[in-house]
């Protein structure tokens, strides 16, 4: 059985917490109703037993402190408020560093990521984070590759996620490496998710049913494509990722999803570029090249047309 640690603290995102443990708990909930064994056992973590408010004023009590918890296979830092200042504690840090020597993961959801950042234990490796807090986040820690354009990263032992329902799409990724696909769909199922997302996918990434158990050929064109958008794509390209002759994937597809293979493709491209424009640094002409159109032209074009204003209008309106 797993250990799965979840932190408590002042000021948590009781949303980042829920996350973790309705998704883990949810795992145990399925395989009991199939007369297996659950594969994880929870717990939730703090400096103190006493409760504490979370930042919607929700009252949260841990069930064990940092001296006296079991061991932790799977360590949860959910963000919050208060997960800031909590960093700054030096008796915090030390157990942070210590838990993550012994540890088989570590999950940051949102600004969780703070407290992997002041550990140092993420320099020179990406962490994702909401993207509202990424440049506060790499100004504070300029040796961590602060990743705020997808969903989801992990490097070695250390997993992060973007914004708070991010950290589902996180959890469920675990979830599949632990036990499969088919369990991680059954939970997304059991949660009534729309889309499991992957992590390269924008922190804005439209909803779009491409993804479904029976799908695997267009959920393997999706992360595909995703990887791609640099590239010139062609319906051809598409369509010799899912093993069909080009006349019969666009059928296919378009039967499917209501939409052509190329409108699909566009709004990918569009979504990353919506991601983009919110870090700093980016020109227009590399945001373009970065999504495969290579005028910027076309780019403020495709904008206009989508969502009624220039992408500099975009920028100004959500920074």
């Amino acid at each position: 059985m797993i250990n799965v640690g979840v932190l408590i603290y002042p000021e948590i995102q009781a949303l980042d917490l829920a996350a973790a443990v309705d998704c883990f708990g949810q795992v145990n909930q399925t395989l009991k109703s199939t007369g297996q064994q659950p594969y994880y056992r929870l717990f939730t973590i703090g400096q103190t037993t006493t409760a504490v408010k979370a930042e919607n004023g929700l009252q949260l009590s841990a069930e064990y402190t940092l001296q006296d918890c079991p061991a932790i296979d799977y360590l949860v830092l959910p963000g919050g408020a208060g997960a800031r200042p909590l960093a700054a504690d030096p008796a915090f840090m030390a157990w942070l560093q210590q838990c993550a020597s012994s540890a088989q993961k570590l999950l940051s959801i949102c600004t969780g990521a703070y407290l992997l950042a002041h550990s140092g234990l993420l320099d020179g490796k990406p962490l994702a984070t909401h993207w509202r807090f990424a440049k506060d986040l790499q100004q504070r820690y300029p040796k961590v590759q602060v990743n705020a354009t997808e969903l989801y990263v992990m490097v070695d032992k250390f997993y992060s996620s973007g914004g708070m329902t991010a950290g589902i799409d996180l959890c469920l990724a675990v979830i599949e490496q632990d036990l499969g696909v088919a369990i991680a769909q059954a939970i997304a199922q059991e949660l009534v998710m729309y889309l499991r997302r992957s992590g390269k996918q924008s922190q804005y990434a439209s909803p779009l049913k491409i993804q479904h158990s029976a799908e695997q050929r267009f959920t393997r064109l999706q992360s595909w494509l995703l990887d791609n958008l640099a590239q010139p794509v062609s319906v051809a390209d598409m369509a010799a990722q899912t093993a069909l002759s080009e006349r019969q994937f666009r059928r296919v597809f378009q039967s499917r999803f209501a939409m052509s293979p190329m409108q699909y493709l566009q709004q990918l491209r569009l979504d990353k570029a919506r991601s983009l424009l919110l870090c700093d640094g980016y020109s227009l002409k590399h945001i373009s090249q970065q999504v495969g159109v290579n005028d910027p032209r076309n780019l403020i074009r495709m904008f206009n047309k989508a969502f009624g204003c220039t992408p500099g209008e975009y920028q100004k309106h959500f920074r």
